[in-house]
This record gives C-alpha cells, sequence and structure tokens, in this order.
C-alpha cells in the first residue's frame, strides 16, 4: 500500500512539473495589452504580403508581412515599402526597407506613430523591387485605448 502511494505521489509531482514547464515554454504573442490587426494579402506576385498594424495604448507599429508563393524559394533580399496614416492627420513618410526574406516569411519592420483614442488608422504594405510585380496590401484599425 506504502508503494502505491509513493507512486501516485511521484506520478502527480511529474504532471505538476510537465504542467509547469509547459506554462514556462508558452509563446508570448507581443507587448502586453497590443492588439494587432493584419489585413488580407494584396495581389499574388513572387509574394504574398499582407500589411499589419500593431496599437498598444495611442502608440501604433505599422508593418507587412512577406511570404513567399514559391516553395521553392531561396531566400534573398527584397525592397518593400511600409507607410501609415492616421485618418484625418498628415500622411506618415513612408519607409522603404530592404528585407531578407526567407523561405518561411519574413515580418517587415515599419513605422512608429501616435495616434489619439479612438481615431482609425491605416497601414500600407508593397513590394517595391525593381522588375517584380507590386503587391499592395493595405489595412486599417482602431486606436482603443
Amino acid at each position: 500500500m506504502k508503494s502505491l502511494t509513493a507512486v501516485l505521489a511521484t506520478a502527480a509531482t511529474l504532471a505538476t512539473l510537465a504542467t509547469a514547464q509547459q506554462a514556462v515554454a508558452a509563446p508570448v504573442a507581443g507587448p502586453v495589452g497590443a492588439t494587432v490587426t493584419c489585413g488580407s494579402p494584396g495581389a499574388p506576385g513572387f509574394l504574398l504580403t499582407r500589411a499589419c498594424v500593431e496599437v498598444t495604448g495611442n502608440q501604433v507599429y505599422f508593418y507587412g508581412q512577406a511570404t513567399p508563393t514559391n516553395p521553392a524559394w531561396q531566400p534573398q533580399q527584397v525592397g518593400f515599402r511600409v507607410s501609415g496614416t492616421v485618418v484625418g492627420s498628415a500622411p506618415i513618410a513612408p519607409v522603404a526597407l530592404t528585407t531578407l526574406v526567407t523561405a518561411g516569411g519574413t515580418r517587415v519592420g515599419g513605422v512608429t506613430a501616435t495616434a489619439p483614442c479612438g481615431s482609425t488608422v491605416v497601414a500600407n504594405f508593397s513590394v517595391d523591387q525593381w522588375g517584380w510585380p507590386t503587391s499592395d496590401a493595405t489595412v486599417s484599425a482602431v486606436v482603443t485605448c
């Protein structure tokens, strides 16, 4: 009877440790309180593009995601353009970036801005690579502080 109790206690301890380990290994989605909104893909080309907006309080980060459409894609540097607008305000200057795009897809950093609570923001993301078809993507989100 004592050995059965010891076995059950050991099993319970192992189960608790495994649960704790899984909790520690859980992925973090971004800053606490951040809300990420990504739009529909742009026109298909060599890359599938999505415009995204990450909102934390009244801080807004405009960026894009680029995913190759060809499964045999080899990593390469690609030019992009990221811009954002707070509706009713002057447009935020676009940023031109060259980023290494890998086969699994790549997040392309962009523009940070401050927006009033309750305002609508719009992100634009496009391929800006000479000789490639454009793949413009847009998304809008509301800043809910």
